[in-house]
């Protein structure tokens, strides 16, 4: 019985083998299938590479900021004339981030910064472009920064940058905006250049840069290009020279210690042919170069003070910088003068926790004597830049976080000045010595920001 069931099994088998034909249908329609997955996983590479291609790692990151701010300012001249105004504005950043390989980063950061409504400032300097960015004004877009970092040699020891180069929000100006600093320092620069630097990193200098964490930056820029541009009225050849030489400056970052907690910032800066308004033979105001200017600014900074004291010393951040600034000036004058003027600045603060995770406080007080001049027009408030102040400014400020992406903040900012032209041009208007300046003014200001 047993054999006769194999037999009959074996004889269903034989009968059910499929045919040559049929193998080969079955083969070609297999072949048919594969090709149809291969397609769709095309499709799903291809895919999967548009999604990749917003990602920071292989082509570009847009990180988006929005703050929109109310000020109240206030003026009282000397000759005891006062001027008020509120003023609601509105600033957007997109910044870009590309990070083709661990050698090559490059930064692209675009910025609208308007005021509400109808601006009636219709002086052409206010677009300059040196403080654009930072001045309300219009809502046109426009390029704060575009610049690519460029690491070589052992390790990434020497950094080479290029382009429109983050000069303004460094420390310890940051810190009252609730910002990393996108540029070293603020005191004695906070202006945008156009420019080239070469950094030389710790592990470049040596084992002392390593024990010490030595590392400098050299840095170039141009403020202003010596071309009469496309199309002359005068009929001169495209982009050929003017009666002015273009306004170049230099100079390095020499950070000497840093433990990543107490460190030590040196900055020094050349700049020539600097350009200024001055009066001509018949009182006209012109532009003109006056001269050459040097700056020197040291900050001693401690990100934590002492060892675990308490959570609150540990979370706060304190700062000394002395700024000290010398004119050059030629025969047409530097500062209202035609002699070298010496100046120097103070500022001392402090940045700390309070309130709730995440929200900090901080106070500034700044005092500059009476030829002191900082290379700054972008005002670091509406009502004049504490960093430039000629005389002693105080400012305090709260910021508050809402929600992860949602902060709101609320500074106020006074500035006694005891002299006149700590923000003017070079040249007659930076003279401290006018006959009617404003002598005091207050900006109370509270935003609320929108940064993802």
């Amino acid at each position: 019985m047993k054999k006769l069931l194999i037999s009959s099994i074996a004889v269903g088998m034989l009968f059910a083998t499929p045919s040559i034909d049929d193998l080969q249908n079955q083969i070609n329609d297999l072949q048919t299938k594969l090709k149809t997955l291969q397609k769709k996983q095309s499709n799903t590479a291809s895919s999967l590479q548009k999604v990749k291609q917003t990602h920071y790692e292989d082509h570009i990151n847009f990180h988006f900021d929005m703050r929109s701010s109310i000020d109240k300012i206030n003026y009282k001249m000397k000759s005891g004339k006062k001027y008020n105004n509120t003023i609601l504005s509105n600033k957007v950043e997109l910044t870009g981030l590309a990070k083709v390989d661990d050698n090559l980063k490059a930064t692209l950061k675009l910025e609208a910064n308007n005021i509400f409504g109808m601006n009636d400032a219709n002086n052409p300097y206010d677009n300059q472009n040196s403080f654009a960015n930072e001045t309300p004004d219009d809502t046109n877009l426009r390029v704060k920064e575009a610049f690519f970092n460029y690491f070589f040699g052992e390790d990434g020891q020497y950094m080479f940058s290029a382009g429109r180069r983050p000069a303004v929000g460094g420390y310890p100006a940051n810190m009252r905006e609730g910002d990393v600093p996108t540029s070293p320092v603020a005191h004695l620069v906070n202006m945008e250049f156009d420019g080239f630097s070469l950094w030389l990193k710790s592990d470049a200098m040596g084992s002392f840069g390593e024990d010490y964490g030595t590392n400098i930056k050299f840095c170039f820029g141009r403020g202003y290009s010596s071309n009469k541009g496309k199309f002359s009225t005068d009929g001169s050849p495209a982009y050929s020279k003017t009666d002015l030489d273009s306004n170049d400056m230099g100079g390095f970052l020499l950070i000497p210690y840093n433990d990543d907690q107490y460190s030590i910032w040196w900055e020094n800066i050349w700049s020539w042919h600097v350009q200024g308004y001055v009066a001509d033979a018949q009182g006209n105001m012109k532009v003109a170069d006056v001269g050459s200017f040097f700056g020197s600014n040291i900050i001693f900074k401690a990100d934590g003070v002492g060892e675990e004291i308490s959570d609150f010393l540990d979370d706060t951040k304190a700062f000394v910088s002395l700024a000290y600034t010398k004119t050059n000036p030629n025969s047409n004058g530097m500062l209202g003068s035609t002699d070298s003027k010496m100046g120097y600045s103070v500022w001392l603060g402090a940045d700390m926790p309070f309130g709730e995770d995440g929200d900090r406080m901080g106070i500034n007080v700044v005092h500059g004597s009476k030829y002191y001049r900082a290379m700054t027009y972008g005002e670091d408030t509406l009502a004049g830049s504490i960093a430039a102040v000629r005389g002693t400014a105080i400012d305090a400020y709260y910021n508050h976080t809402l929600t992860e992406h949602l902060t709101t903040s609320i500074r106020a900012t006074y500035l006694n000045y005891s002299d006149a032209g700590s923000e003017a041009f070079f040249g007659d208007g930076g003279n401290p010595d006018q006959k009617d300046y404003v002598e005091k003014a207050t900006d109370i200001r509270a935003y609320i920001r929108y940064n993802f």
